[in-house]
């Protein structure tokens, strides 16, 4: 859509939101707020898009800069109003010419469609400014849509300035509009700030526009929640709860199994193949992708992970990696950056495992701790063993190769190699190689004291 250029408006404090971070990097749903209107601007194939940002805008700009380093940034130092910051827009738009899309970053839940919809109306009629409107049980808190006796679109009167036969009115201005770019910042010129808060109201140039004989239309949204905007906490919770519900729906039409819906948090941009089940209170976050015949939960947390088919995680967390197919973890694993865990492989219970490649049919069954190390195919390690990865300075490495046995109960100080099939025997520290086909043993010799637990009791009846 070259001829539609797109102003998201981000500069505001969101003082009800009682933090220190800007509203717009708030997380709905996993994801900041604002990424939802860049995804929803890339969606639709709108090229030309500045943000305008006032508190905190380093803040903003690093986020934005990670999702859309295409966007070009406005700065509003002083925020006054709604039509003040749409006209810090104005010099970066020198020379464009067509329609203008005006988004606001705290309402995140309007989809593509809707949007399309008020770009192809705002076309068809001709409009110089075309409104999102919708129709609320309760539509305290917002302004209101008034229309002439014949339904024809006359005015937007504000919460404050409803006459007594207006607040029944449950028509509402969602806040977002197409308009003519030249009518719009030709109209800015004439708002005024003679109001109480002092500031310059987009919506003023609406009126302006009806007062010179110009056209305003608009579209009504069919899915009422899609205008919620986030404006406390409350809201960020009630708004991601929609969002994570909305994410499982679409995965559940195509052909995902999610036991209870509403206690599972699944972000946006997630892959999950069919047959898959999602079991309660688990979290996959965006960017993870999970193969079909999987089974994930409960009390799962998957972050930017890749996981394969038929694999199953019990009640564990797995993060920045990626597992094979076939492949049993936990419960109460954890599975941290960097690793790479092969196909029908067994991570059991209380394991953790950080930076390591595990190969196919690989057994680390409980109580381990797996670091900086490297695992050949079919090898098994006992419980309690842990590689002693970090010396104080460097993190080094261990070699395990195909086919070994590892007692349990063992220290496995790196750097060192256990080479192919091989032993190491319960109870050991080892701290140089093992070459192939050996036993590695490194323990105290045992030494038995007979009728030491006389003596003892002896001692202590005299003491």
């Amino acid at each position: 859509m070259k001829s539609i250029a797109s102003i998201i408006l981000a500069a505001g404090k969101g003082t009800r939101m009682k933090s220190s971070l800007p509203k717009a990097l708030h997380k709905v749903a996993g994801n900041s707020m604002i990424s939802y209107s860049l995804e929803l601007l890339k969606s639709l194939g709108i090229e030309k898009k500045i943000v305008v940002i006032g508190n905190k805008a380093d803040k903003i700009k690093e986020e934005v800069g990670n999702i859309d380093p295409s966007v070009t940034f406005a700065l509003q130092e002083e925020q006054l109003g709604t039509a003040h910051a749409i006209q810090q827009a104005e010099s970066c738009l020198t020379g464009f010419s067509g329609t203008i899309l005006i988004l606001y970053t705290d309402v995140p839940l309007l989809r593509s469609s809707t949007i399309k919809d008020l770009i192809d109306s705002h076309t068809k009629c001709n409009s110089n400014c075309t409104v999102l409107t919708a129709f609320l049980d309760n539509p305290a808190g917002y302004g209101r849509i008034i229309r002439d006796t014949k339904g024809i679109f006359t005015k937007i009167v504000e919460q404050r300035d409803l006459a007594a036969n207006q607040e029944q009115v449950n028509e509402v201005n969602a806040g977002i509009y197409c308009f003519d770019s030249e009518k719009l910042f030709s109209m800015l010129k004439l708002v005024k700030n003679d109001n109480s808060q002092k500031e310059y109201y987009l919506t003023d140039v609406i009126k302006i526009l009806l007062k010179n004989g110009n056209t305003v239309s608009t579209v009504t949204v069919q899915d009422k929640e899609e205008i919620l905007g986030v404006n406390t906490r409350l809201d960020l919770s009630s708004i991601s709860r929609i969002l994570y519900k909305r994410n499982a729906t679409e995965h559940m039409l195509n052909g995902v199994t999610i036991v209870d819906e509403n206690n599972t948090y699944i972000e946006k941009s997630v892959q999950i193949g069919q047959d898959t089940v999602i079991y309660p209170f688990t979290i996959i976050t965006e960017g993870s992708v999970i193969g079909s015949n999987c089974h994930i939960g409960p009390y799962s947390h998957i972050v930017n992970s890749s996981i394969g088919q038929e694999t199953s995680i019990y009640s564990s967390v797995v993060e920045k990696s990626k597992i094979g197919i076939r492949t049993n973890v936990g419960p109460y694993t954890h599975i941290r950056p960097g690793t790479i865990i092969g196909d029908e492989v067994r991570i059991g219970n209380y394991v953790e495992v950080k930076k390591s490649f595990i190969d196919n049919g690989s057994k680390v069954g409980h109580l381990t701790y797996i670091g900086d190390a490297k695992l050949g195919k079919k090898v098994n390690i006992g419980a309690g063993t842990i590689t002693c990865n970090y010396d104080g300075k460097n993190k080094n490495p261990t070699t395990i190769k195909d086919g070994v046995f590892i007692g349990s109960n063992n220290s496995l100080v790196a750097p060192v190699t256990i080479e192919k099939d091989s032993y190491t025997a319960a109870g050991s520290t080892i701290t140089t190689n093992v070459p192939e086909r050996s036993l590695g043993i490194a323990r105290a010799k045992q030494k038995n004291i007979p009728g030491w637990v006389e003596k003892k009791s002896k001692k202590k009846n005299t003491e």
